[in-house]
């Protein structure tokens, strides 16, 4: 489910962090406690309204909490006292710190902060009502919050820092599943867009401030930027990655706006990236990629040759200043209040309280040789780090340039396959050809000895049908010859009766006429006698 399906009218911090599974416990108390009242203090001096970015070792050393909680239930447990909604810097610190221990912290934490983006929406509508300054600026992040924790439930593959492994090779995640790359382009467009809203929103605010980049309210603004510049980088490489191997499959009109908004978030990007060069405070932290004059043309293949990805590098952070006596009193005596005010009923206490020592001058040579001997190890750590970014960032340029030779062979072995494919369906054309000339002559055979069998059908019927007339007439004339031989014997014994009755009529008459004969001989012998 969606984080945007849970959202509710009124979200409840606390209930929503006691659902954070706690992973890992430290075994003694005490340990416990210190470690967790050293957290607490890093979250206070990180997060609170005094209008300056947040200092690293702070934001680091909550980092480092995740990875030794394996997760992020006491960084949002302690949130949840910090009233976020007292104050628009406090929470505009509190959306960069949790964006870095998202990007840089454990694992764990990305899973466990997405159920609760309600709370960033709940703080979007509270300090948009505020359109002015932080209280927009406020709103923009939270947004981005937002969109990006919607991002990784969505995407797990994708860690917090946008990484995904393989030399972060995104064409391989889904191997040749168009669907799943086209929805990916989409929610990558859409993180971009909340990304590059929120950088406007920043320099908007800043030009109405008129502040500065080396002054500590334009730092507290920009300071955000840095991620947002980490994060652009990578999702513009993988926007412009998925979107060739898209037009590699897909129609050009079919991924129309898919190019359209590229392009706009192009002209967007890269006027971010020209005003990021510009700023002092932005040279000593980080260097900042560059785009070239004109987006990809993802209608010819061979483009992708030409194409750099943009790579954002880190800096050593500048040294900062060294603290007078009399600052380094007032920063004990605010984390005293600090220890005042949080509650004391859930071994979240101090160890110790600050205790005021009376020979004050001991006190002040005992910071001052620890002071010397931190900025000793700060310099050389500072050093060691110069040399080991700049080996880092040799060694990305030599993976560049064998990241663009494997996508020159990759392409070559494409081009090649594509040759031997096309080879192959022409002799399957040919094949095909000789195939279908068979099966014409067949289907020619096939239809007139179809026809000739209609004709032989039909011939059949009419047979049939003259014969069934020919059997029809056969007995109505074996019928009447019946009836005629019938008719004939009755005709026949009725003449052999009237003769034999003729017969005897006649021989009666031939007897009688004898009779008379002989009657009439002897009277004709008596008369002559006599």
């Amino acid at each position: 489910m969606s984080v945007f399906n849970r959202r509710a009218s009124t979200v409840n911090l606390n209930q929503l962090v006691t659902n954070i599974p706690v992973r890992r416990k430290a075994a003694d108390q005490v340990e416990r406690d210190k470690f967790e009242w050293s957290q607490w203090q890093s979250a206070t001096k990180a997060i609170n309204s005094i209008e300056s970015p947040a200092k690293e070792k702070h934001v680091r050393n909550l980092i480092l909490g995740t990875f030794r909680l394996e997760g992020g239930r006491l960084f949002w447990a302690m949130m949840t006292r910090l009233q976020l909604e007292s104050h628009p810097i406090v929470c505009w610190k509190f959306c960069y710190v949790m964006h870095r221990i998202l990007r840089d912290g454990h694992k764990h934490v990305v899973h466990d902060s997405v159920p609760l983006a309600p709370y960033f929406e709940q703080l979007g509508k509270f300090w948009s009502a505020l359109r002015q300054s932080y209280g927009t600026m406020t709103y923009r992040y939270c947004r981005l919050m937002i969109s990006k924790l919607t991002f990784h439930e969505r995407n797990p593959t994708f860690s917090g820092n946008l990484s995904i492994g393989e030399q972060n090779d995104i064409r391989r995640i889904f191997n040749d599943n168009l669907d799943a790359y086209f929805q990916l382009c989409i929610e990558l467009l859409d993180y971009m867009e909340e990304l590059l809203g929120l950088v406007e929103v920043v320099f908007t605010s800043l030009d109405q401030s008129r502040a500065n980049s080396m002054t500590t309210a334009g730092q507290c603004r920009l300071h955000p930027l840095i991620l947002c510049i980490q994060d652009s980088s990578i999702l513009y490489d993988y926007i412009v990655k998925v979107l060739f191997k898209l037009h590699d499959s897909l129609p050009g009109d079919t991924l129309q706006g898919h190019r359209q908004r590229l392009i706009e978030q192009f002209r967007r990007l890269k006027r971010f990236y020209e005003q990021s060069s510009t700023l002092q405070y932005f040279r000593d932290l980080i260097k900042v990629p560059s785009l070239p004059d004109q987006p990809p043309n993802f209608k010819l293949k061979d483009d992708i040759k030409n194409y750099q990805t943009p790579v954002a590098i880190i800096h050593t952070p500048p040294p900062e200043p060294t603290q007078t006596i009399d600052d380094i009193l007032i920063d004990t005596s605010d984390d005293t209040r600090s220890i005042s005010n949080f509650p004391s009923n859930d071994d979240w206490a101090a160890p110790n309280g600050y205790v005021n020592l009376p020979d004050r001058s001991n006190e002040i040579t005992d910071l001052e040789q620890r002071l010397l001997k931190c900025d000793i190890m700060l310099r050389e750590n500072r050093s060691e780090t110069d040399e080991l970014h700049r080996l880092i960032a040799a060694k990305d340029t030599e993976l560049v340039t064998e990241r663009n030779h494997r996508l020159q062979l990759e392409d070559q072995l494409r081009q090649q396959l594509d040759n031997q494919r096309r080879v192959e369906e022409m002799h399957k054309l040919e094949n095909k050809s000789n195939s279908d000339e068979k099966f014409n002559k067949l289907l020619e055979a096939y239809n007139k000895l179809r026809e000739e069998h209609i004709v032989v059908l039909r011939r059949e019927g009419e047979v049939k049908k003259q014969l069934a007339n020919l059997n029809q007439e056969h007995t109505q004339l074996k019928e009447a010859h019946q009836k005629m031989s019938n008719e004939f014997n009755r005709i026949k014994t009725d003449y052999e009766q009237l003769q034999m009755h003729n017969h005897e009529e006649l021989n009666q008459e031939i007897t009688q006429l004898r009779q008379t004969n002989d009657n009439t001989y002897m009277d004709m012998n008596n008369i002559k006698f006599q």
